[in-house]
């Protein structure tokens, strides 16, 4: 016997009079109406278990579809910008190869300090590692910050380590950790 049958079974039994009192009360008040009632009555429930199905379930399922749908095209759209951003980059790069002059390693702070400023970008931390050096944003803008690494590949400089966290802010990111160093 299973749990559920020794909680029930207790239950049950104590209920057995009141229900079978119901049931027949209910039998000889539906035999007690007309057949065109009855008839009337049926098709109240049809449409009463149709109505709960289409607005308890049908309904809210198409709901949490459409919402679904529509955040796999946002999510869509933002891998369509990034990877647009990253052609854009790669083509930068390809250009710098071809005359523009590279930074070198004892200029990467006053290039870094320009451009963040150009792109009012604020540098919550800068620290040089080996030939490297590590910037941290707390918040910045996507589209600056896109713009801030195309402008640096563009002079040469190498991403060697880059570490987005999104922010509770809309377009805004926090940047834990860019690590870059002169190509020279």
């Amino acid at each position: 016997m299973s749990v559920m049958t020794k909680v029930t079974a207790p239950v049950m039994q104590r209920m057995q009079p009141t229900i079978t009192k119901y049931q027949g009360q209910l039998t000889q008040r539906w035999q007690g109406l007309q057949e065109r009632e009855q008839r009337l009555i049926q098709v109240m429930a049809v449409m009463l278990v149709a109505a709960i199905l289409w607005f308890g379930i049908w309904q809210p399922l198409n709901e949490r579809e459409a919402r679904a749908q529509m955040q796999l095209q946002g999510q869509y759209e933002t891998q369509r910008f990034v990877a647009q951003q990253i052609s854009q980059v790669l083509y930068a790069r390809a250009n710098q190869r071809q005359g523009v002059q590279a930074v070198r390693a004892d200029q990467l702070n006053s290039v870094v300090n320009q451009l963040t400023g150009q792109l009012e970008l604020e540098v919550s931390r800068s620290q040089p590692q080996n030939e490297s050096l590590v910037l941290v944003f707390n918040e910045a803008q996507f589209n600056a910050l896109l713009q801030f690494i195309q402008q640096l590949s563009e002079r040469g400089v190498v991403i060697e380590n880059l570490d987005v966290a999104e922010s509770n802010t809309t377009g805004v990111v926090r940047v834990r950790r860019l690590q870059i160093r002169a190509a020279g």
